[in-house]
């Protein structure tokens, strides 16, 4: 008969007799479970799992995938800083630099991720294999453009790591970018533009005057949409902009930091220079989400409503558009300037298109264009 195994706390056998047994410890206050195999393994892991959290002198995951590992071995395997901590770092560098970061939603979401799924893990010990076997696993509900932007942040992270002397390589520039597709270029019909002013015009109207506040920020809505649709913007130029970067004498509007990474300026249309009007009189302010997490765009932000994405949703529905974003904003204007005859030239400069080629998909747009040109044959 087997001599039966000394108790040790952590170490039991899930199936008692089938000779495999298992750890559990609490790690963070998360009770982590790990298969590992014989006795004398399981004992022996429990015990390095319990000085290493004693002692701090190492890492223990929260993951049943992943294996405790003493300072040593984390040298070993490429430094004792995790992605945790890059990502940290990283995160902490966004929120500090809003005029940099306008976007201070979207970043820290796509580092949440990377932290949650390798946050525990050595960063020098991160291979591409590992980070493109995850992009594909991401892949699943997502589209490649999504894909290519959790890419970026990988490269981002590590690169500012690198700058701070944490990692010596970035792991994530030997990965691939997705193909994107060009895709069907979707701009708003004249009569859905319709069915959407009479929404957003009609919940203004709806709004009871003794609640001037809340009627202002529906007109808000209206204002949004005016100078989206009347200059191309893309969101985060827009949502960024300041006061003094908008000349209400001279009616021009000056975009930085912009995607290409250059400033550009921006005539305004008659509609446009209105809705900057009537933002200017209101002076709406962004709101705080709470008193311990204080608004941190700057206090010159032109538009006091940050997040479109509540109402935008809502607007839609109720004006039975489908299949339209807030961009196609931008499509719909270089399509109506396409359609309206202006030339490709024309229209990389109003949309800040870096190349011209970008502004050749609006081409097909101008009917007249093809025969025109083909004229010369005659």
């Amino acid at each position: 008969m087997a001599k039966p195994k000394a108790k040790v706390e952590g170490v039991y056998e899930k199936n008692p007799g089938s000779g495999v047994w298992y750890t559990r410890l609490r790690v963070n206050g998360k009770l982590v479970r790990k298969r590992i195999g014989s006795y004398k393994d399981a004992k022996e892991y429990i015990e390095k799992a319990r000085t290493i959290r004693n002692t701090g002198a190492g890492i223990i995951p929260q993951t049943a995938k992943r294996p405790a590992m003493t300072l040593g071995e984390l040298d070993r395997v490429g430094g004792s800083v995790t992605l945790g901590k890059l990502c940290d770092d990283w995160l902490r560098y966004i929120k500090a630099h809003p005029l940099e970061y306008k976007d201070q939603r979207n970043p820290p979401y796509r580092i949440g991720l990377i932290k949650e799924a390798f946050g525990d893990l050595p960063a020098g010990s991160i291979r591409p294999p590992q980070i493109a076997d995850w992009l594909d696993e991401m892949a699943k509900d997502r589209a490649p453009a999504t894909i290519n932007r959790l890419k970026t942040t990988w490269s981002a992270i590590f690169r500012y790591g690198k700058e701070r002397g944490h990692v010596e390589t970035n792991p994530a520039r030997d990965v691939k970018l997705r193909r994107v597709g060009g895709g069907v270029i979707r701009w708003l019909k004249p009569e859905e533009e319709a069915r959407l002013r009479a929404v957003l015009q009609k919940a203004v109207d709806d709004c009871p005057s003794q609640k001037p506040g809340i009627r202002n920020r529906l007109l808000h809505h209206i204002l949004e949409f005016d100078i989206s649709i009347g200059t191309g913007m893309r969101k985060s130029e827009q949502y960024g902009l300041l006061w003094s970067d908008v000349d209400l004498e001279h009616k021009m509007i000056t975009a930085r930091d912009t995607k290409n990474g250059e400033t550009r300026h921006i005539p305004m249309i008659k509609s446009v220079h209105a809705a900057f009007l009537q933002l200017d009189a209101m002076r709406l302010k962004r709101k705080n989400r709470s008193s311990k997490k204080p608004n941190q765009s700057p206090a010159e932000s032109v538009f006091g409503l940050a997040d479109n994405k509540k109402w935008w949703l809502a607007a839609l529905k109720a004006a039975k558009i489908e299949n339209y974003r807030w961009h196609d904003n931008r499509h719909t204007f270089c399509s109506r300037l396409a359609q309206k005859g202006a030339s490709l030239k024309v229209i990389q400069e109003a949309a800040g298109h870096k190349t011209i080629q970008m502004s050749a998909r609006y081409a097909h747009l101008h009917k007249s264009h093809l025969a025109d040109a083909m004229s010369v044959l005659d």
